[in-house]
């Protein structure tokens, strides 16, 4: 092995698989950034902003680690989801096992252990971890094939997933903001979405420069 760096991006809307070396895949969201460097004793990704797919190959000799928002996941034979968010990391084990803890003098030191079905999010401060039902994890992966999945989220929670796909955003008036939808639909199609909720609950649209509006009437 020869040590070297590439860097990975996507843009608003696109998404993109990464096939390394080792025989892992990193597939990237939405406005996604990593870079990843390989050497002989190790296998290092940083996820400089956005979210990613990891599913990593084992190698004890070479550790496989993921830094994001001043905080390591060290592979130990898994698949998870990684996403930031200023600097609050999220984590979502889907297989396997992985190791969260602090990568940074500046930042409070914590670590967990995740196993298959766990959540973590991680601040500066703390690192929470809760188990969430098989149907909300395979919500969270929609994505990787293009598909946004809602099951009694609000329409707030649903706009703002909508907004980080597309160049027109969705703006949601407060008034009807809590009221809650289920469904599945394409990462893009912030119209059909909108049409939906004026059916659903009678409420007026308004389609402006790089935005809809939705409000009651």
């Amino acid at each position: 092995w020869t040590t070297r760096e590439d860097a990975y991006v996507t843009r608003l809307g696109e998404r993109a698989t990464v096939a390394l070396a080792d025989g892992s895949q990193i597939q990237l969201n939405t406005n996604t950034a990593v870079s990843v460097s390989m050497g002989p004793w190790w296998r290092t990704v940083v996820l400089k902003r956005g979210e990613a797919y990891f599913d990593v190959r084992h190698d004890e000799t070479r550790p496989f680690s993921v830094l994001a928002a001043g905080h390591r996941i060290t592979d130990l034979g898994t698949e998870f989801v990684a996403r930031t968010s200023g600097d609050k990391l999220e984590v979502t084990l889907v297989q396997g096992r992985a190791r969260l803890e602090t990568a940074s003098a500046s930042v409070q030191h914590h670590a967990t252990d995740l196993t298959p079905g766990e959540v973590a999010v991680a601040t500066a401060d703390s690192i929470s971890v809760a188990r969430i039902p098989a149907r909300q994890i395979t919500n969270a992966l929609a994505w990787r094939v293009g598909k946004l999945a809602f099951t009694h989220v609000t329409l707030a929670e649903a706009a703002s997933e909508f907004n980080r796909y597309n160049r027109t955003k969705l703006i949601i008036d407060p008034k009807v903001a809590a009221l809650q939808v289920s469904g599945t639909f394409d990462a893009g199609s912030v119209g059909t979405f909108a049409n939906m909720a004026r059916f659903a609950f009678g409420l007026h649209i308004e389609k402006r420069s790089h935005e809809i509006v939705v409000s009651n009437p």
